[in-house]
């Protein structure tokens, strides 16, 4: 078969499986994740990029600064999904930045910049569509209104669109802080002094709270008091609220500690986050039911009217992690048993160490209480050790032990001498555990930025992401990875937002043409494709059957494993610039599982599966020895490659 036609079949039977189902139906961990930056992605209607009584130096037409809004839409994510982009890709989920309204504008965020809020962080209305996002008719040609009805209508009409191909959106979501809604009256003259740092960051006050608080209004920035203020009717739905989010005595208004980003002391959950504004989570305090319920019904909109099929929640280790017991908990009751075995909620905490990362997924009352908190989260434990193997910033290479432990970490068993495994095991509403639920991924739009800067090739890039799509748990694409798309200002060490850019031009004539012609988008479209019909890709085993050892140069960059039980796939990464072995003089690698069971008997081979953009273009032969009851191979891969593997009868025992 010729590897055009070969594609086009894997992807024609990828697709069909996608849609065979509805998306809701779909078990998450089949799911391929596209995250986008919704702004960043494609500006496919011109019409809101200043809305009505906007500052209009907030927008940037060149789409050059990375601190204004560029012009990104509901509109040019519904024109790829009628093209047919993401079902090309292989991905199944979208999960979009947050599409409420924003405070548009902040004179002081991270380094003291001047910043707008693109990405969509930075909430005002928490039941209000932000204009930027919303067009003033559907693609049908209907006139939305412009209200809050219009605008929640356009997104509504995303989602079923979405769902028509097969695909679940995942929205990102905020507990934690909203925008900077209010000011700190540094200077006790009853005015916001706009041009004044101290009246948008107070300094950390870790005893009692900043009594000088006012409500910020600046329409021009859409800085307005934080809503909703009361229960509100919305496309003839009724959502109760208490009224929690526009009162001040819920927020914290502690001020600001710039290390309480890092913190693990109590600082993290009680500081503003920058100039935006903390709600007061602490269980105990007068509001905290009604914050709690307040969140629930908004975010149960979301899912029952609108259709969204999970959260991505934001900044969660700056949150009390009773809040999370308490919403998760309530969350899931108020949608119901059949409604809540169908969502997601994975959450954001930025660290590495499996011990805090998975401590989100058990409850503050276990082991009384063994249900899950939160179903899962971002792995940055695994983010972090792709980067040390690949990310290196030249032709060297890095140590694959780190990515086997991330997937250890993921183990039933509890670690060392604790006394529970790092991430809940017992099943969520959808039989799936924590571990299942794990969202593995390269790169993203915080400081760790994207995969590919200074230094690091578009085909280091290419095997990051297919060794994603190997990897036990839920996979997440980074909009723009799929034509490699690089941050030519970063460099490998340091943290940075200027990978932040406009992937697709609205000055094309069919901007989704030319990506996917990319050899990188069909690679992981190949590859994606493969992981939807092979079951073992999306299994829970893992074994590492081969690491490059350092004893010999002939394994350089070698990383071998195995995925599932049941008709098991083997993996083979070679990072290495040149080919390699799974194996060294007099020693080869043995093709077991986890218990150290023979993966195959003698009467069955080792069949290569075709990849074409990313494998061998001239597969060898794979000759097996045997010692004992344990078959071995040394298996010749060529440089920068991902090889899969599969066991077939031998036809010439």
């Amino acid at each position: 078969m010729k590897p055009a036609l070969f594609l086009t079949t894997i992807i024609a039977l990828s697709f069909a499986h996608a849609v065979a189902q509805t998306p809701s139906d779909r078990a998450w961990n089949e799911d391929i994740i596209y995250f986008v930056l919704t702004d960043r992605f494609l500006d496919g209607d011109a019409a809101n990029n200043q809305p009505t009584g906007s500052d209009p130096t907030l927008f940037d037409a060149a789409q050059i600064d990375i601190n204004r809004y560029h012009g990104g839409d509901f509109r040019g994510l519904e024109l790829a999904l009628q093209d047919g982009y993401f079902n090309d890709l292989g991905v199944t989920a979208l999960w979009i930045t947050p599409p409420v309204r924003n405070v548009w504008y902040s004179a002081f965020d991270s380094d003291d910049e001047p910043k707008t809020s693109y990405h969509g962080y930075w909430t005002q209305d928490f039941l209000d569509i932000d204009p930027h996002l919303t067009s003033p008719q559907s693609l049908s040609g209907n006139a939305y209104p412009d209200s809050r009805d219009g605008r929640m209508q356009h997104y509504k009409d995303l989602v079923s669109l979405a769902h028509s191909k097969g695909i679940k959106v995942i929205q990102d979501i905020v507990c934690n802080h909203a925008g900077s809604t209010f000011y700190y009256d540094a200077n006790g003259n009853e005015t916001f002094d706009r041009a004044k740092k101290s009246e948008w960051i107070q300094p950390f006050k870790s005893n009692g709270y900043h009594s000088n608080a006012n409500w910020a209004e600046t329409p021009k920035w859409n800085q307005h008091r934080t809503e909703p203020t009361g229960s509100v009717t919305i496309l003839g739905r009724q959502v109760v609220q208490h009224g929690t989010l526009s009162d001040l005595s819920s927020y914290g208004r502690k001020g600001m500690d710039p290390s309480s980003l890092g913190a693990a002391n109590g600082e993290e959950v009680e500081c503003d986050f920058m100039g935006l504004r903390d709600f007061w989570t602490k269980p105990g305090s007068a509001h905290f039911d009604d914050l709690v319920d307040d969140f629930v019904e908004i975010y149960a909109f979301y899912i029952e009217e609108i259709g969204v099929d999970g959260f991505r929640i934001d900044t969660v280790k700056h949150v009390h992690p009773e809040f999370w017991d308490a919403f998760t908990q309530r969350l899931r009751k108020r949608l119901g048993p059949k409604r809540a075995s169908q969502v997601i909620l994975f959450g954001e905490v930025y660290d590495g160490n499996p011990t805090t990362l998975g401590r989100y997924t058990y409850r503050q009352d276990w082991p009384q209480s063994q249900e899950p908190s939160l179903d899962s989260l971002l792995n940055f434990q695994y983010c972090y050790a792709i980067r040390d193997y690949l990310r290196t910033g030249n032709s060297s290479i890095g140590q694959a032990q780190n990515i086997e432990n991330a997937m250890r970490a993921l183990a039933p068993t509890p670690p060392h001498d604790a006394t529970r495994p790092y991430y809940n095991q017992t099943p969520g509403p959808d039989g799936l555990n924590s571990s299942q639920k794990i969202v593995n991924f390269t790169e993203n739009h915080d400081g760790i930025n994207r995969f590919r800067v200074q230094g690091v090739s578009e085909r280091r890039n290419l095997l990051a992401n297919a060794i994603t799509l190997t990897m036990p748990g839920i996979p997440s694409l980074y909009y723009g990875t799929e034509v490699a798309l690089p941050d030519p200002k970063a460099k490998v060490k340091d943290d940075a937002e200027t990978g932040r850019l406009t992937y697709l031009s609205a000055n094309q004539g069919n901007p989704f043409l030319h990506a996917k012609q990319n050899t990188n988008f069909e690679a992981i479209a190949e590859l994606a494709g493969w992981r939807q019909n092979l079951p073992a890709l999306t299994s829970t085993e893992i074994h590492t059957l081969w690491v490059d050892n350092n004893a010999s140069n002939s394994d350089d960059g070698i990383f071998a494993f195995v995925r599932g039980d049941a008709a098991p796939v083997i993996v083979v990464v070679n990072a290495s610039s040149r080919p390699s072995t799974t194996g060294i003089p007099g020693h080869s690698m043995s093709l077991i599982n986890s218990t150290g069971q023979p993966l195959l008997n003698r009467n069955e081979t080792l069949e290569q599966i075709p990849l074409h953009g990313l494998g061998d273009a001239s597969p060898q032969p794979i000759q097996l020895t045997w010692l004992g009851d344990i078959p071995q191979a040394r298996i010749k891969v060529g440089p920068e490659t991902l090889n899969l593997f599969r066991i077939i009868p031998d036809k010439h025992p």
